[in-house]
């Protein structure tokens, strides 16, 4: 992509010069030719100041490159897969299937998070058990959901861990920290689901059930 502007530069600076060349045997004061197009050509600096930005943050893209065509990536609030890098923009596909178009200069300057380039996916939720969650019933689903993480195909064994983290207004929390082994995100949500139904049915084998929100109700007395 980058191989053809170039090219055309390249081929434009040789005409110009060809040209120069061709004045000046006419007769033509080189000199005072190039004084104005240095005037000129400050002007069209100036009028191309952001289209070179935009071109050179192709250049820095192409280079580093911090995503590719194909990645699946979050850009800012954007969340979508890079369809093209142009000199002047990148195209994104979002996941309402729209397209937007992001300034290459922005781009360069703009936080990548790169979904596609991940080697494994995060599993971590938290459970809110309820307050009255006895500690035998706590040891039960900690133990449960143990074996279920070191049983599972898809973990990876590379210490996963479950703990009782904190204890809250309204709920005793659990904090579920396990790597799943894929980098497609629709098979890491499948086996998410899959792993979130088994740790209902050890929540509920254990006796008890996840909080409700804790809410709080102000009741009015009216005067006598």
């Amino acid at each position: 992509m980058l191989l053809k502007p170039t090219a055309q530069i390249i081929q434009l600076i040789v005409v110009i010069f060809i040209i120069l060349i061709w004045l000046d045997n006419l007769g033509f004061n080189i000199t005072t030719l190039l004084a104005g197009l240095g005037v000129g050509g400050i002007a069209v600096a100036l009028a191309l100041q952001k289209p070179m930005e935009d071109v050179f943050g192709a250049l820095s893209l192409y280079t580093q490159q911090p995503v590719r065509v194909g990645d699946f990536c979050r850009i800012g609030s954007e969340i979508g897969t890079i369809e093209e890098i142009g000199l002047r923009s990148t195209r994104v596909r979002t996941l309402a299937d729209s397209i937007i178009s992001i300034p290459n200069a922005k781009l360069a300057n703009e936080a990548i998070d790169n979904y596609s380039a991940r080697q494994k996916i995060l599993y971590d939720p938290t459970l809110r058990l309820k307050i009255d969650t006895s500690r035998n019933q706590m040891e039960k689903i900690l133990d449960g959901i143990r074996e279920l993480l070191a049983s599972h195909e898809k973990i990876i064994k590379d210490n996963p861990r479950v703990r009782f983290q904190s204890i809250g207004e309204d709920a005793l929390e659990l904090r579920v920290f396990a790597y799943i082994d894929t980098q497609i995100f629709v098979d890491y949500l499948e086996v998410a689901e899959d792993l979130n139904m088994k740790v209902l049915d050890i929540v509920a084998s254990a006796g008890t059930t996840l909080a409700l929100p804790g809410q709080t109700h102000y009741i009015e007395h009216s005067p006598n």
